[in-house]
């Protein structure tokens, strides 16, 4: 059975009873008890769209944060209508964010972490940690193999946990398309992790 989750089912009263769109309207005059609302409503949305697209937690958490402040400096321009259109206008300017970060750490290496620490009893392993990651990248590189569209239907379906109304309107695509976008994604992913060893 398809878990099924609506932005409604984390939203607030007033944004259940459909003043979402009064919302957005008065976000464009920034007003601050609306983007209070929305940052409330929004934030785990596009904390999980992000942390689906970058490996390191603190990562995400700036990024996210970074993608707020972008929407509330763009305020005014905001062409959404409804909630579908403001998550579909978030999750853009953190596509950009995230292209911005990687475009960055290219060009400057990382430091190595030189400060030593003791880890809790029950913390992992390096070894656990190492073979996580590493199952971790793999898993990305084999998403990264996939189409852009496809990837992001895997994400609004799997990470987030969006129906198919609601990733269909997200996406501007019928629920029929993203039911073949996300067959065609699923079998493509499968040929991939197969090809690299990583499924039978």
């Amino acid at each position: 059975m398809e878990r099924t989750v609506s932005l409604r089912t984390a939203a607030s009263d007033a944004v259940q009873n459909d003043i979402f769109p009064a919302l957005i309207h008065r976000a464009r005059s920034l007003d601050p008890t609306a983007w209070d609302q929305l940052y409330t409503i929004a934030f785990p949305h596009v904390y999980r769209y992000i942390g689906s697209k970058v490996v390191n937690i603190q990562d995400a958490e700036d990024l996210t944060e970074e993608v707020f402040a972008g929407a509330l400096q763009s305020a005014r321009s905001l062409r959404a209508v409804d909630e579908s259109s403001f998550f579909a206008w978030l999750f853009q300017i953190a596509r950009f964010k995230i292209a911005d970060r990687l475009r960055a750490q290219y060009r400057k290496p990382a430091e190595p972490m030189v400060e030593e620490f003791d880890a809790p009893d029950n913390a992992p392993s390096p070894e656990d940690n190492l073979v996580e990651r590493d199952l971790q990248r793999e898993l990305r590189e084999a998403l990264n193999a996939l189409t852009r569209e496809q990837q992001e239907v895997l994400r609004l379906k799997f990470v987030l946990e969006y129906d198919n109304d609601l990733t269909a309107e997200i996406l501007g695509k019928s629920p029929g398309a993203i039911n073949q976008l996300q067959h065609r994604a699923l079998n493509q992913l499968r040929k991939v992790l197969r090809r690299e060893g990583m499924m039978q």
